[in-house]
């Protein structure tokens, strides 16, 4: 009998981490594939290798048994007639030694140096040089060590989340009012019927990938501004996993072949399915998720061209990451720390544009 037990629990250790596996390639890393589909599934998507000689590498010194692996993520808004900027920009963090994955998010903009282009807003080096300018600003300004990236169209995001069917998130009647006009633009240059996908009331609710997209896109009136809408999309990107890992397992190779041809990334398959190896070697991993620059710590400016932009100290930002990431500290423990020593060691005084 108890021989029996044994063989259940089993079968559903090895159900649950087949799911987990799928969940994290499908949505992380927007890859995956099981069984008769995974040849097929694994060349299904936008594969776009880079040259890591010119993408500006910050080597960090770390053990090969420890290393951490980060991943530019991009959400682009891509319309006809315009180069595609990147309005949502996250550092997916693999880290196997902690069992965790970590998501910072980069505020748009953030006034950085874009190389050959000045100073301007972060999310415009997208648009200047595809993910390879995107990748190299963010690791000469933030000292990172990304070679790699995913990439997502907001209208193909909506799609994704309409195939897993919405995600169920919490909106207040300031964001129902803002996210309704971001609703209205989204339709009209989708062709679609604004009636069938506006809000009608706030609260619980689940959204479908119009309205979705159209709640991590806002960022004005009482909503929050940009640190606001970061968190958004980190909050939408963790109920997507969820409502994954909900799914039955057998409806995942319909849906792969759905999302994959979505993305693009220059991550290839074997690459994908080592960091998803890495990832689950002490099962489910913890998910956090940051801000930089943090709450606080950047002020609003207008620079003497009339651009508004988020200025921040580049050296405490810096540092605030890179504790996030590599020393797994958060930012509540960083600032206690600070607190406790009398502190930080650099001047969070914000730069003037």
């Amino acid at each position: 009998m108890a021989q029996g037990k044994r063989v259940v629990r089993k079968k559903r250790h090895r159900r649950h981490r087949g799911r987990v596996l799928f969940c994290w390639l499908l949505i992380l890393l927007g890859l995956g594939g099981v069984g008769f589909y995974f040849w097929r599934m694994m060349n299904s998507y936008d594969y776009n290798p880079l040259d890591d000689s010119d993408l500006g590498i910050v080597q960090t010194q770390q053990p090969v048994s420890d290393k951490i692996t980060n991943i530019a993520l991009f959400g682009v808004d891509s319309r006809a007639g315009e180069n595609s900027r990147s309005d949502a920009m996250i550092i997916l963090s693999v880290d196997p030694k902690r069992g965790k994955v970590k998501m910072s998010s980069l505020m748009r903009d953030a006034y950085v140096e874009i190389e050959d282009h000045g100073m301007t807003k972060l999310c415009h080096a997208y648009a200047y040089g595809g993910p390879e300018l995107a990748i190299k600003t963010i690791n000469q300004n933030f000292q990172m060590d990304i070679s790699e990236y995913a990439t997502v169209n907001f209208n193909q995001m909506a799609d994704i989340i309409d195939a897993i069917g919405g995600v169920d998130l919490e909106v207040t009647e300031a964001e129902m009012d803002e996210a309704n006009d971001a609703l209205w633009e989204y339709c009209v240059f989708n062709d679609l019927i604004w009636d069938d996908y506006k809000f009608t009331e706030p609260g619980l609710q689940t959204l479908n990938g119009p309205q979705a997209v159209a709640y991590g896109r806002i960022r004005k009136g009482a909503t929050g501004g940009d640190a606001a809408r970061t968190s958004r999309q980190q909050e939408i990107l963790e109920k997507m996993m969820e409502k994954v890992m909900d799914m039955s397992i057998v409806k995942y190779p319909s849906l792969a072949a759905k999302l994959l041809p979505m993305v693009e990334t220059s991550l290839s398959s074997k690459e994908i399915l080592s960091l998803a190896t890495q990832v689950l070697s002490g099962g489910k991993p913890d998910i956090e998720r940051a801000t930089f620059p943090c709450e606080g710590e950047w002020s609003e400016k207008r620079t003497s061209s009339g651009l508004s932009v988020v200025a921040y100290e580049d050296a405490l930002a810096v540092k605030r990451l890179h504790a996030f990431i590599y020393d797994d500290l958060s930012i509540e423990e960083q600032k206690a720390q600070e607190q406790s020593s009398g502190g930080t060691d650099t001047d969070a005084d914000t730069d003037t544009p």
